[in-house]
């Protein structure tokens, strides 16, 4: 039993281990009756779930700017016995969305099972058509212009995406580095880019983060880093209260929940595009000369099949070797 029956005369109690959503209402409740210490813990809890769950006591304390002991007098006045119970319930709520999947996916099946699949694979197209289309209004087009000109701006650019997130940063390293000689990707493979953005952070530098919930514990620890070392985070995100978003010097929130199971990655994708278009288009290099002069590279070592001036060649068969005068009388 966490809430003590019958503490908190002002309040309804709960005599059992309370849900995120019931803490949080009494939290709410409860708020401006609290010390103005404990007034600091509670909109820390109500404003960082997510951190709630996953930091300690101490790290959580140093956050807010209040002694260990505030946070233990703040699960108190709930009724708590102590500050690890606060934790517990969000530590439960973060470990129940990580089975969204399979819920998600079960609710998958039986949508199939009523509309069948070709009215299945049209919603999916039209749910696309709509999270693209939302990518245009005022907000979220605002945010994605102030973001490429820091990216334009930028000493450094380090891409940074792990795990389902990966393709998005990967997309635009790959098309930036066509023009732009700066832009690092950081790949979890062989740790390549990460002595990088170790050794030579730079308040000049922008990073190109893409995060999706569940969040990377990994990517969440690169880039407090790079916050911390000045450099400025270009965030996209599936959630304005995201851990990345409420880091972000920008953050870009992008839909991404569908009638599948997993989450779509297309608005982030287009998202990550129109960053490398808009860091193009505003250059101050010959553009044209410099996407030219990488394709004759890529060309000249190899890299693509065929010619750069014509079709692909088409390969020879390996020529059979000719029989010999001794093989003719076998």
């Amino acid at each position: 039993m966490l809430l003590k029956a019958g503490s908190h005369p002002a309040t309804e109690t709960i005599v059992q281990a309370p849900s995120q959503p019931q803490l949080t209402a009494l939290i709410k409740q409860r708020f401006d009756h609290l010390p103005r210490q404990v007034r600091q813990v509670a909109a820390f809890v109500l404003d960082h779930p997510h951190e709630v769950a996953v930091l300690s006591m101490r790290e959580q304390a140093r956050l807010v700017e209040v002694p260990p002991s505030t946070m233990t007098r703040f699960a108190k006045a709930l009724d708590l016995e102590g500050y690890d119970a606060v934790r517990d319930v969000f530590k439960a709520s973060l470990r129940a969305r990580g089975n969204e999947f399979g819920s998600r996916a079960q609710g998958l099946v039986e949508l199939h099972q009523r509309i069948g699949e070709a009215a299945l694979a049209a919603d999916m197209v039209h749910k696309a058509q709509g999270q693209v289309a939302s990518l245009a209004d005022g907000e979220a087009m605002a945010a994605i212009v102030r973001a490429a000109r820091l990216l334009s701006s930028a000493r450094e650019i380090y891409c940074l995406g792990l795990r389902g997130s990966f393709p998005v940063a990967f997309q635009f390293a790959h098309v930036c580095e066509f023009f732009a000689r700066n832009v690092t990707l950081v790949d979890g493979a062989g740790e390549s880019g990460i002595m990088k953005i170790m050794h030579q952070p730079s308040s000049r530098d922008v990073a190109l983060i893409c995060s999706m919930a569940p969040h990377s514990r990994r990517a969440m620890a690169i880039a407090t880093h790079l916050e911390r070392a000045g450099v400025k985070l270009v965030v996209i995100t599936d959630s304005a209260s995201s851990p990345m978003a409420r880091i972000a010097t920008e953050a870009i929130v992008v839909p991404n929940k569908g009638p599948s199971f997993f989450d779509t990655l297309l608005p982030a994708f287009l998202v990550a595009e129109i960053l490398a278009a808009l860091m193009a288009a505003t250059a101050r290099i010959d553009i044209k000369s410099q996407i030219a002069d990488t394709e004759k590279k890529l060309w000249g070592v190899g890299e693509w099949w065929g010619t750069q001036a014509d079709e692909a060649v088409a390969l020879e068969p390996r020529a059979r070797p000719r029989k010999s005068s001794t093989d003719k009388g076998r």
